[in-house]
């Protein structure tokens, strides 16, 4: 029994635990549990000079728009903390891979330069 569940659980995509029961020295019983073991995806990589697409953005652009924001007074109510300008730039960098901080954060884009690839406006429609 306990090399059959060690192959089980080495070879397969679950997990089997047994339990047994006993009668005075006798065991009168097994009970078996079994779970799916988690799939760990890996992170897909992704060429950083691509565009996203949502934002139309490449990872260059998304750190340089980044930057300009970190330094807008507006931005303040973003910022956590005593985090230094580049630190704060790197979380907002962040924030721009979110299509719905884009959304939010899409007129200060505007208003430090950023203008869509296409003619119209990816994120207002």
């Amino acid at each position: 029994l306990e090399l059959a569940i060690k192959q089980i659980n080495e070879h397969t995509d679950i997990t089997v635990k047994y339990e047994q029961h006993k009668r005075g020295r006798s065991i009168s019983g097994f009970s078996f549990t079994f779970k799916q073991k988690k799939k760990d995806n890996p992170p897909i990589e992704r060429d950083p000079n691509t565009l996203d697409l949502f934002t139309k953005m490449t990872d260059a652009q998304r750190h340089l728009f980044a930057n300009k924001l970190s330094e807008l007074p507006e931005m303040g109510r973003y910022s956590q903390g005593t985090e230094s300008y580049p630190q704060f730039a790197i979380r907002i960098a962040e924030m721009l891979q979110d299509p719905d901080r884009i959304k939010e954060l899409y007129p200060y884009l505007k208003k430090v330069g950023y203008m869509p690839s296409n003619k119209k406006d990816t994120v207002n429609g």
